[in-house]
């Protein structure tokens, strides 16, 4: 059930020079939230800007682990780079936010007992929403391949190396790992998976590096879900702002935040 609510905010942090850890108290979308649907976040008191912003959430909590079983706070990790998420740089600790939420269709999980190595290939800000996926896959053989332009921009390993995930990092300036695109790393590294095994990869990123991933693997080995980042106007399906082109005879356009974000990346059809 999609919720319309308020939401306290624990903490608002910088943790490196563009990006920022979000911590908001929300039971009610906390408890139900699943890996890979997202949230629509109301970022001003005014009409500037007027549209909520879609956030994926990075891990949901209880306030006290060892006290809780039920999940209470929510962690959105953002990067600044619009009026938007400016605005956000902003919240204060025991502001109440707008929120709308759990949304979309999340990522599904293979059957257990996970028999092969699982794929987790995140560009950007992109991994942030592996991060949960990662959590419900554990204790699974996990492969995570972080990507990002420079080492400021490489987000969530010290939490992945918490799952004894098997962590593999790129950098397009060389700065931190292999140089180049989180593909070009994960291709580099593609001999790990053997061929005549079917293995679940799970990725999240630009249009431009979900593309090239479409270019690079059989999907015959790979069972791949990606999760498209989209500009969107309401969240929820009603204004088709965030339409996707698929080679689904019966729905060739569908929504990334109605029947989204998450999708099976051969069904995407990329113009």
């Amino acid at each position: 059930m999609v919720l319309e609510t308020n939401g306290i905010i624990l903490e608002n942090r910088r943790v490196k020079p563009f990006y920022f850890l979000l911590e908001i108290h929300c039971p009610p979308i906390a408890n139900k939230i699943k890996p890979g649907q997202f949230i629509m976040l109301k970022v001003s008191n005014n009409n500037s800007p007027f549209l909520r912003r879609p956030f994926s959430i990075y891990r949901s909590y209880p306030d006290d682990h060892a006290a809780k079983k039920k999940k209470e706070t929510l962690f959105i990790l953002y990067k600044m780079i619009g009026k938007g998420t400016q605005k956000m740089t902003e919240f204060q600790e025991g502001q109440r936010v707008d929120m709308i939420g759990p949304l979309g269709n999340g990522f599904t999980l293979p059957p257990r007992p996970f028999s092969t190595p699982i794929i987790l290939v995140g560009g950007g800000v992109g991994i942030v929403s592996l991060y949960p996926l990662a959590e419900a896959l554990t204790p699974g053989k996990l492969y995570v391949f972080i990507g990002g332009k420079t080492r400021n921009d490489i987000l969530c390993s010290a939490d992945f190396k918490k799952l004894n995930s098997h962590i593999f990092i790129s950098t397009e300036d060389g700065s931190l790992g292999f140089k180049g695109t989180v593909i070009d790393l994960f291709l580099s590294q593609r001999n790990k998976f053997k061929r005549n095994e079917s293995h679940h990869l799970y990725a999240c990123g630009p249009v431009g590096m979900l593309k090239e991933l479409t270019r690079a693997i059989r999907f015959e080995q790979f069972v791949c879900q990606a999760s498209l980042e989209s500009r969107m106007g309401c969240g929820f399906g009603a204004c088709w702002g965030c339409v996707v082109k698929t080679n689904d005879p019966k729905t060739p356009y569908q929504r990334v935040c109605k029947e989204g974000p998450v999708f099976d990346l051969k069904d995407i059809v990329w113009e």
